[in-house]
């Protein structure tokens, strides 16, 4: 139950931090794959992006700790249902609409928390070592393959759409994640100072550095074309199964024992994934708003 709660907690700041992240950029200049420098240089520049990045990465942080403390069965579906739910709240508070699809998913999430904290199981506990030779390979290869994705995609990734570019994403961040769950199982055997040395003599923060960052330009991207609340849950969603099957594979972590309790699990999980299904229809029309918005923004710049 600990671990649920830090997850959830952890994506209430992750989910400030993308709130915060959307506004400063529908205010800011056009970015894309083709220019990184300019690229870094709008994000970096924008202080209201980096605060809200810092919070973004404190999320990121508490999930590391979270994935330390239970199954990632667990852990990882509830962060990206509390993401998912707390980004249309705040989409509601700020008066923007939302679909029928995605008032369901407010709904859905809720129930989805409720069936992964019934399927716990007091004595189980997370894995905490991985297969390194697989894990190298699995995180390496999953990286590899998003860039080329993009790169191959026409124009740097312009012409992809905001979901498919998000979904790539969320995949480059499950890449990381992996090396999250390996670096919180560091934690939970050693402590926060005795897990210090064995971390940075072990490949998890570097690679997790690279899968980071990749999937942060994928991401910012497919975010200024739409809103958070329909590409943050494609993006999390995605990364979600990626790390919830890989994760119990590479970390050897059982699955509960008992029927209801597993039926309970698989329950709440795919409940995480219909998420995609009820904001899928809305994204055409939601970056065609948010292209409107940034326009209209930029044309009362020129004007002023």
């Amino acid at each position: 139950m600990t671990g649920l709660i830090a997850a959830l907690l952890s994506a209430a700041v992750y989910s400030l931090g993308l709130a915060i992240e959307q506004r400063a950029l529908h205010r800011a200049p056009g970015i894309g794959l083709r220019r990184p420098l300019h690229l870094a240089r709008t994000l970096l520049g924008n202080a209201r992006w980096v605060a809200g990045c810092v919070l973004a990465a404190l999320g990121s942080v508490g999930l590391i700790v979270s994935l330390g403390l239970a199954p990632v069965s667990v852990v990882q579906p509830a962060f990206a249902g509390g993401i998912a739910t707390l980004l249309l709240v705040i989409t509601l508070v700020m008066g923007d609409p939302i679909t029928r699809g995605e008032r369901a998913a407010l709904g859905l999430m809720p129930l989805a928390l409720l069936l992964l904290t019934l399927s716990l199981d007091p004595g189980g506990g997370a894995g905490t070592a991985p297969d390194l030779p697989l894990l190298l390979v699995v995180s390496l290869g999953t990286v590899a393959a998003c860039v080329a994705a993009m790169v191959l995609a026409g124009g740097g990734g312009r012409h992809v759409s905001a979901a498919a570019m998000g979904a790539a994403a969320g995949l480059a961040q499950g890449a990381a994640g992996l090396q999250g769950k390996a670096l919180g199982g560091l934690l939970a055997e050693h402590g926060p100072a005795g897990a210090v040395l064995p971390a940075l003599a072990s490949p998890f923060p570097y690679l997790y550095a690279v899968g980071w960052a990749v999937g942060i330009v994928l991401f910012q991207t497919s975010m200024q074309r739409s809103r958070a609340s329909v590409t943050a849950p494609v993006a999390n969603v995605t990364g979600n199964v990626y790390m919830v099957v890989l994760g119990t594979v590479l970390f050897s972590e059982e699955l509960p024992a008992d029927p209801l309790a597993l039926a309970l699990r698989v329950a709440g999980f795919a409940l995480t994934l219909a998420v995609v299904v009820l904001v899928r229809g809305n994204v055409a029309r939601a970056e065609a708003d948010t292209a409107r918005t940034r326009s209209e923004s930029a044309s009362r710049s020129r004007g002023a």
